[in-house]
């Protein structure tokens, strides 16, 4: 048997994969199987013997039932992974599709973590509105973005919650400095007064947005015409830990603003 045939196996029929799981807790009889994935007995039993011919499973004895196996639980553990990334994958469509390359890769373990956030007819501007909460209104300690696109909204967010004593690190590209510098010269001006405030300029383009603010990551995606369609965020440790990694891959290829 091929691996291909294994997972096709193990992925078409759900009482294989609940019989799987069920002998994770050690060693199970077919009757017990049986009790815990609401199947009956004889099917369980034939689970279980696939399992021992693939050497996923083993027989303890016969008052005990059966076991996995170091590679059973390899496969167990494996699935479930493999089918987190396939939830992952469809809730967060829309984000993964208008990520561009500007932020690096991210496991599903660590996405799943998150709170997501999508656009609908029925509210457009929903991300935008948890961009905004994330933000919240009280001064903070650090506000460290990275933005693809020319925004009133972030300006007037940012500007609620950045103090004096706020380290501010803030990436932009080339042609949103341009039009920041035409359009609102006035909060680069203020923004530049900050003692704590430091402006990168990254020459390739960016595609998406990233917020990290007081221990809070935020992860926007913009589809073609600059309208922010999905975000993520969190105060996972995981999450917030690969959202500063990148924003420091980002900076280092980015130049400081004089």
């Amino acid at each position: 048997m091929s691996a291909r045939d294994d997972i096709a196996f193990l992925a078409g029929s759900e009482i294989r994969v609940d019989v799987l799981r069920a002998l994770q807790t050690g060693p199970t009889r077919p009757s017990e199987l049986s009790d815990r994935c609401g199947c009956a007995r004889e099917t369980a039993q034939r689970a279980v013997g696939a399992f021992v011919e693939r050497g996923w499973a083993e027989k303890e004895s016969t008052e005990e039932g059966y076991c996995l196996t170091r590679a059973g639980e390899l496969v167990v553990d494996s699935y479930e992974t493999f089918e987190q990334c396939m939830v992952v994958s469809n809730r967060y469509r829309t984000l993964l599709q208008n990520l561009g390359t500007t932020t690096g890769e991210i496991d599903c373990g660590t996405l799943a973590e998150t709170r997501y956030t999508e656009a609908t007819a029925e509210n457009p501007h929903a991300p935008l509105d948890r961009f905004l909460s994330v933000v919240g209104d009280a001064p903070v300690e650090e506000f460290y973005g990275i933005t693809p696109i020319v925004s009133r909204v972030f300006n007037r967010a940012a500007g609620r919650v950045i103090g004096d004593d706020t380290e501010v690190q803030l990436i932009v590209d080339s042609d949103v400095l341009s039009t920041s510098a035409e359009e609102y010269p006035d909060a680069l001006e203020r923004a530049d007064e900050l003692g704590g405030f430091t402006l990168y300029v990254s020459e390739p383009p960016l595609e998406s947005g990233l917020m990290i603010v007081d221990g809070h990551a935020y992860l926007g995606a913009y589809d073609d015409q600059g309208n922010l369609v999905a975000s993520a965020d969190s105060t996972d440790d995981e999450f917030v830990s690969w959202g500063e990694r990148t924003f420091a891959e980002v900076r280092d290829r980015a130049e400081t603003w004089l």
